[in-house]
């Protein structure tokens, strides 16, 4: 096992699975896909910064090291908190409906804001007003998270490092793909021809460039480099002569 040990402001890439003491699956990095026609589960890593509250256990992440696997049990008041009867908020149907997209509100409905995440479930719809509960769907549960830590990027790590992790943050996968350059204080990022002419055009702004303002901000951020530039190669691969040659003797 490597000695790398997690401290605050470390950036870690970690797999975990949270659920409840009755075995409900609250969060995982193991999500569910279809391939040939066929469902699997597969595990995607996410990288976090220990020390932002990115994951809500992220205070029992100090001190593990690289490699390291172990379950974490979380009481309510660390894990979603206690319910908090005050969270019941009232809400004019009206009003309701609009955050539903027009849909009639019915008790049971989860509710989510404009950036995705969890805002309440309704709880009862009267002729004006409804009653949506805002504590999380898990307060008051004990969860248990089994984590596995694969890498560890310290501060006083290479700055290639550094920025590898940054990448595999904004990127998933993808950042595997991409051609790193540092020099003078300047980060080249580079997205090679070959895998920019794979990739649909929707594919490209989902997984590229819609990540590349935040990236370059951490980028900036966290590191001491002065610009971060983002290329793109689209290259017409020539047509070898041997081929020409070979068709036109067929």
């Amino acid at each position: 096992m490597s000695e790398k040990e997690i401290i605050p402001g470390t950036y870690v890439l970690l797999s975990y699975t949270a659920m409840t003491e009755e075995g409900d699956v609250v969060e995982s990095t193991k999500k569910k896909i279809k391939r040939d026609d066929k469902e699997e589960e597969v595990d995607r890593p996410i990288v976090v910064k220990v020390g932002s509250k990115e994951i809500f256990f992220d205070e029992e992440l100090v001190g593990l090291k690289e490699g390291a696997e172990k379950e974490i049990v979380l009481p309510p008041e660390k894990a979603y908190g206690k319910r908090d009867p005050s969270k019941i908020e009232r809400i004019p149907v009206k009003k309701l409906k609009a955050m539903l997209g027009g849909k009639k509100p019915e008790v049971g409905a989860i509710l989510y804001t404009e950036g995705g995440d969890y805002y309440g479930k309704i709880i009862y719809v009267g002729a004006r007003d409804a009653l949506v509960d805002k504590n999380h769907p898990f307060a008051d549960k004990t969860i248990k998270v089994n984590v596995k830590i694969h890498k560890v990027i310290m501060p006083t790590d290479t700055l290639e490092e550094r920025v590898n992790i940054i990448l595999r943050r904004h990127f998933a996968e993808y950042a595997e793909k991409l051609k790193v350059s540092l020099v003078d204080g300047e980060v080249e990022i580079t997205l090679p021809s070959d895998v920019a002419l794979k990739m649909s055009s929707w594919e490209l702004i989902r997984n590229i460039y819609a990540n590349r303002k935040l990236a370059a901000d951490e980028l900036l951020k966290e590191l001491n480099v002065n610009k971060i530039r983002f290329i793109d190669e689209f290259v017409l691969e020539p047509i070898e002569e041997e081929k020409i040659e070979k068709k036109q003797t067929e």
